[in-house]
């Protein structure tokens, strides 16, 4: 069998990360329910379960593709909260006049908490890709 591109690793390691992060989403919610927020200082709250599973699923999308994986994990990320948003955003727009404003306020925090943790879980896969072919060479 032909090894796969980079590009084609790259969709594998993204349909991996999803697979993963939906999966382990979906149990983390079945064992601890929406229980698992924490209030911030301000109005927004965050979820650290949901950054662990995301720290998860970008670690096995950057073992499977490399440091490569990095800028794709934030990309996902930023997909996935774009299209969180213009939903919130949809359901709240005819109710408050600057629900944009409200939205990011709430979720500010967890926004930029899961991009971190999509980088640093991504890092640590790539990584340990690198130690693994080291350790075979």
């Amino acid at each position: 069998m032909k090894p796969l591109s980079p590009v084609g690793r790259l969709l594998v390691a993204s349909a991996a990360a999803i697979a993963v992060m939906w999966l382990l989403g979906f149990l983390g919610s079945l064992a601890a329910g929406a229980g698992g927020l924490l209030s911030a200082a301000d109005n927004s709250r965050t979820n650290p379960l949901s950054l662990l599973v995301t720290a998860i699923a970008m670690c096995v999308g950057g073992g499977i593709a490399g440091k490569h994986f990095i800028a794709v994990a934030l990309g996902l990320m930023v997909l996935l909260w774009l299209g969180i948003v213009l939903v919130l955003l949809q359901m709240a727009n005819p109710a408050q006049p600057n629900a944009l404003a409200h939205i990011l306020s709430y979720n500010g925090l967890q926004i930029a908490l899961s991009m971190l943790a999509a980088c640093a879980g991504a890092a640590v896969g790539a990584w340990l890709r690198m130690q693994r072919a080291a350790r075979t060479a």
